[in-house]
């Protein structure tokens, strides 16, 4: 049996849980709420953060943290024989035609064939039967992906900023649901480097490993609070999907 602990569904990064996380974290924040005052107030505040680039296709579900591996593996063979046979009825029949030419044992074959599957396949190569005998966190994780991520591989995070505070979250996949002042760009790789604490914002923004669209100068006005923003994301008790 697996050793790891599964984590709330708010720690996994780019997630709309882990979003609302780090709203709670930004408006727990005094030093944010000091420099970021009159932020968003006479003008549009609110900001895009786009995340491009998520690996759905090269990532399978070998590659998720090892904890939710490690729960598939556990779920999986605590079934018996019968149990998986059962589950394989209802497969997809080129599903079932992979598990019949894998070796080993059903459990070894079914095993293989769900830890290679890629994010983006999840959705065609897992039916109801089967996700049913998955961790409910891998279920979670999967609704995130289908319904948060545009169909390019972007995360478009929503966070509405204004005078020391962020006043609403949301997870969009088009620039067209919402309107917004500021629109910060970079790829999952960046991302994730910015979240992990390894990067500044303002040296990542000035090197070009992220984009900005929106007035530069209002930025820099309030790059205190910038580093804030960063520095929070931090701070977030983070798990990284990919």
């Amino acid at each position: 049996m697996s050793t790891q602990r599964l984590r709330p569904i708010e720690q996994y990064f780019p997630t709309a849980p882990w979003l609302e996380a780090y709203r709670d974290a930004i408006n727990e924040s005094d030093e944010y709420a000091e420099h970021s005052a009159g932020w968003g107030v006479d003008f549009d505040g609110s900001f895009i953060f786009q995340i491009e680039d998520v690996p759905l296709e090269s990532n399978a579900i070998a590659d998720l943290p090892p904890e939710i591996v490690d729960a598939v593996e556990d779920e999986l063979s605590g079934l018996s024989e019968g149990e998986l046979e059962a589950i394989l009825e209802e497969a997809p029949a080129d599903v079932r035609d992979r598990i019949e030419s894998r070796t080993g044992s059903l459990e070894e074959r079914v095993t293989e064939e769900v830890l290679e599957t890629t994010m983006a396949e999840i959705p065609d190569r897992t039916w109801p039967e089967l996700r049913a005998e998955l961790p409910d966190l891998l279920a979670e994780l999967t609704t995130q992906l289908e319904e948060n991520i545009a169909d390019d591989g972007t995360v478009y995070s929503y966070l509405d900023l204004c005078d020391g505070e962020c006043r609403e979250v949301d997870t969009i996949t088009d620039l067209d649901e919402r309107e917004y002042g500021f629109r910060l760009v970079g790829d999952y790789e960046q991302w994730t480097t910015l979240v992990r604490g390894e990067g500044g914002v303002i040296d990542m923004l000035m090197s070009g490993d992220f984009e900005i669209d929106g007035d530069m100068q209002k930025i820099l006005q309030y790059s205190d609070a910038a580093v804030d923003l960063a520095e929070i994301a931090a701070d977030v008790d983070s798990r990284f999907i990919f």
